[in-house]
């Protein structure tokens, strides 16, 4: 087996010493949605991203975050995150419900990683790719970021899926929680942008292609969207960048906050470009 059939997480980088996350290094991001583990979706995000001018990319999940558990029975995997990993821009991917959860659930415990949450900040992954896990906090350019990741899988039951599901893949109260608690101690309690998965349950006009989920589901992933409404009431973020929908939609849920979601694969607004400066905005590119 050659070296490029597997990928290794790595936590050799702490990301208040990397300078290409910098509070002062990012201005521009482009926000980039569910992407499935494609190789020329990424390959065309990180081109799109350089030519807008961008200092940083932000995947709101479903990115396929992977070790070499998982990669070994899979080389273009391991090719995909590597491809990640050699990005000449700084990519930050918040989990979504189709990533190798027992990978990522392997990588927390460590002790290296454990350290690294214990900042509040995204956790080095290898090279460029850093994962922001739930709850961890950032800033930019004078802006607050902050993570939310997960969403329950419609899919879930499904015999193919289960070898790769995790339990902790549906957000939960313990991860609000996190996300408060590290917004008031480095924000006062609130933030500019706040990069989820699932859309909150405030946002009215998604429609699901889906039918045929089962009721508990259903009744699941409506709860994780409670969730995230409870999170942005709380921390109340101008911009909130979701994905999992596979759908664009703009929507202003309150007099502070507008929610942008992200089309899937490459399709028409599956990105938009964030920026901090002049204003804080978000319009899809």
């Amino acid at each position: 087996m050659s070296a490029r059939d597997t990928f290794e997480f790595t936590t050799n980088k702490t990301w208040d010493d990397t300078a290409e996350v910098a509070p002062d290094a990012v201005r521009d991001v482009l926000v980039v949605g569910d992407i499935h583990g494609t190789k020329t979706h990424l390959a065309d995000a990180i081109t799109h991203a350089a030519d807008l001018g961008a200092q940083a990319i932000v995947q709101v999940g479903d990115f396929w975050l992977a070790d070499r558990h998982w990669s070994r029975f899979s080389p273009l995997q391991a090719e995909y995150m590597q491809a990640a990993c050699d990005s000449p821009l700084p990519i930050v991917v918040i989990d979504g419900n189709h990533e190798i959860w027992p990978a990522l659930g392997r990588y927390a415990l460590t002790p290296a990683a454990r350290a690294a949450m214990q900042e509040r900040r995204p956790l080095h992954l290898g090279g460029s790719l850093w994962w922001a896990w739930r709850g961890s906090v950032w800033r930019w350019n004078d802006c607050a970021f902050g993570a939310l990741g997960g969403a329950v899988s419609p899919d879930k039951r499904l015999p193919e899926v289960r070898h790769y599901r995790w339990l902790e893949e549906a957000l939960d109260e313990d991860d609000v929680d996190r996300l408060i608690v590290n917004t008031e101690a480095e924000f006062d309690g609130r933030l500019d942008v706040l990069f989820t998965h699932d859309a909150p349950a405030q946002v009215i006009g998604l429609k699901s292609g889906m039918t045929g989920i089962p009721f508990d589901v259903l009744r699941e992933a409506k709860h994780g969207r409670r969730l995230l409404a409870h999170a942005v009431d709380r921390t109340q973020p101008e911009l909130v960048l979701h994905g999992h929908w596979h759908q664009a939609n703009a929507e202003r849920i309150s007099g502070r906050t507008e929610v942008i979601g992200l089309a899937e694969d490459g399709r028409q607004n599956h990105t938009a470009l964030l920026s901090t400066q002049p204003t804080l905005v978000a319009v899809y590119a």
